[in-house]
């Protein structure tokens, strides 16, 4: 089914992706790891911690968990690694693993009790206990991230992303950090305290589901709604946004263009979104995406990357590779960081793949990102469409007016 290209409002000139004036310097002085914020991981390692500590340590492993929930993100002292691909590779790697906590646990339990309570044998467990519960769910709850995690490093460098709750969710870690604070108070009995970590546990992962659920009905409304205009989708995958559960953006595959876009609860059937098309096939391109480090950057996004093509005036074109899954952010969708590789006009390559930084956001930018993260799809400088005998999504739902579009590509 050939692309309705009046309706998605493609540039006029394929693959042919201008520059982004506020793109920032390759040396990433800020980094490109969205890695769960480490106050949420510190918040479940003192929850589990103390709900399996006992009571002879119990109190202390608040502490105690905390500080080891939060050690597995020491791995990013290796983003220099790897000829500077560090953060891509160990990140969410080897301490992420399943294995570790139960290899790595009962050692640095056994260490903190020699160092905390050596002599008092009765403890030991609980220090193991802690040790392990801490390192094991830090990779867990990682894994609900959109990031991606590999629960099996370094044997396997599968990443896991089961996009569950974004990086950032206020709610989830109040729920958690109200039952930590509960259980600090010593006026509190040792039941009600145990009680109440118990209770932000279960909530908590109550609220983990939810997001899992949410995002298969996303994925399910999106099918039905994009299809009749974009295509046959060969992939689509919906991911939390942050500091909320309820706008959803997604990246969907079809055989000619990458869709990327927004989905609000508040105008559900009716999502908003821009095209990026495939730019054709040519030896050129096939020997830029065989380079190390382009592959490593589609291992890295999971394939949800899109690629640009610009021709400078002198005949050298830029090919750009980005990453699509936090696009939402951007308000032209396209990638907070990726990869540009020059090649000369006789085909030959120059120089080394250049790392693409996050966009700094301008000041402009936050109120978008207010009106968007309240469930209100952007339309500043979208070209609205009619589609009057188009009823978005389900028939229950009615008629959509027109359909939202992000802005196209400056």
């Amino acid at each position: 089914m050939a692309l309705d290209r009046r309706a998605l409002a493609i540039p006029a000139r394929v693959g042919d992706a201008p520059d982004r004036p506020n793109a920032r310097d390759p040396a990433r002085e800020d980094g490109d790891r969205p890695t769960l914020e480490p106050v949420t991981q510190a918040l479940l390692g003192a929850a589990t911690s103390e709900l399996v500590a006992g009571k002879n340590l119990r109190g202390r492993a608040l502490g105690w968990g905390a500080l080891i929930g939060m050690s597995p993100d020491l791995d990013v002292l290796f983003r220099s690694f790897h000829e500077g691909y560090g953060d891509w590779l160990y990140h969410r790697g080897t301490t992420h693993s399943l294995w570790f906590g139960f290899v790595v646990g009962p050692l640095l339990g056994f260490l903190l009790w020699r160092w905390r309570d050596r002599g008092r044998e009765d403890t030991l467990p609980a220090w193991i206990r802690v040790a392990i519960i801490a390192l094991v769910t830090h990779p867990l709850l990682d894994g609900f991230t959109p990031y991606g995690t590999q629960l099996f490093a370094p044997f396997d460098r599968a990443r896991f992303a089961w996009n569950g709750v974004a990086i950032v969710d206020p709610f989830y870690s109040v729920m958690l950090g109200t039952g930590v604070a509960i259980a600090a108070m010593r006026r509190f009995s040792s039941e009600l305290r145990r009680r109440a970590v118990a209770l932000s546990l279960a909530l908590s992962t109550a609220y983990l589901a939810i997001g899992l659920a949410i995002n298969r009905h996303v994925v399910t409304e999106l099918q039905v709604d994009l299809e009749p205009h974009v295509g046959p989708i060969s992939r689509l995958r919906a991911y939390p946004t942050i500091f909320q559960p309820w706008l959803r953006s997604f990246v969907a595959h079809t055989p000619e263009a990458l869709v990327v876009g927004l989905h609000s609860w508040q105008e559900a059937g009716c999502p908003a979104y821009q095209v990026h098309l495939r730019p054709p096939d040519s030896a050129t391109l096939e020997t830029v995406r065989a380079m190390w480090q382009v592959e490593m950057m589609h291992w890295f996004s999971d394939g949800d990357v899109a690629t640009f093509v610009h021709t400078e005036p002198e005949g050298v074109r830029r090919f750009r590779f980005e990453d699509m899954r936090y696009a939402w952010a951007s308000d032209d969708t396209r990638g907070m960081w990726g990869l540009e590789v020059r090649v000369a006009q006789d085909g030959q390559i120059l120089g080394e793949p250049r790392r693409l930084g996050r966009v700094g956001p301008a000041a402009a930018d936050f109120d978008r990102f207010a009106r968007t993260l309240t469930g209100r799809l952007p339309a500043e400088g979208a070209q609205a469409v009619d589609f009057d005998a188009f009823l978005c999504g389900l028939q229950r739902r009615g008629a959509c007016r027109h359909r939202r579009l992000l802005s196209p590509m400056r």
